[in-house]
């Protein structure tokens, strides 16, 4: 249950995304549920091995699909990825403190499902009791 965010780290800077292209690709992640505390987690289901981790003022590019327990809500993958700059606010469209705090660490290519509690959730988005974003 719960609303789900699936992240797909497509590309940090110019530079990157001709490396992952040279490249080898992602590896099958280990299935861990990794605990961020503040209710927000993260299971990396693509590990990205290519570049360096995020730096603020990276571009950042992504697909994303949110939903509320079975129910999609949102899904970038039929339209142009989400696109912002690493650690810079206002945050844009779908991005929020919990998805700023829950794609730290990708590499391109990586993908992760995140968990995002109510107090990292979007501005305005008012989750019901107990549901994650």
């Amino acid at each position: 249950g719960g609303l789900a965010l699936v992240g797909l780290l497509a590309a940090t800077e110019g530079s990157e995304i001709i490396k992952a292209f040279t490249a080898t690709g992602p590896v099958p992640g280990t299935g861990e549920v990794v605990d961020l505390g503040g209710g927000l987690t993260y299971v990396d289901e693509l590990v990205g091995t290519q570049g360096d981790t995020l730096l603020p003022g990276s571009i950042v590019g992504f697909q994303a699909v949110v939903s509320i327990g079975d129910k999609q809500i949102f899904d970038t993958h039929s339209d142009k990825p989400i696109a912002y700059t690493y650690g810079k606010k206002p945050y844009p469209s779908l991005v929020c403190a919990g998805v700023e705090q829950g794609i730290r660490g990708m590499k391109v290519g990586g993908k992760r499902r995140l968990s995002i509690p109510q107090a990292l959730a979007p501005e305005g988005v008012k989750l019901p009791p107990g549901v994650d974003l």
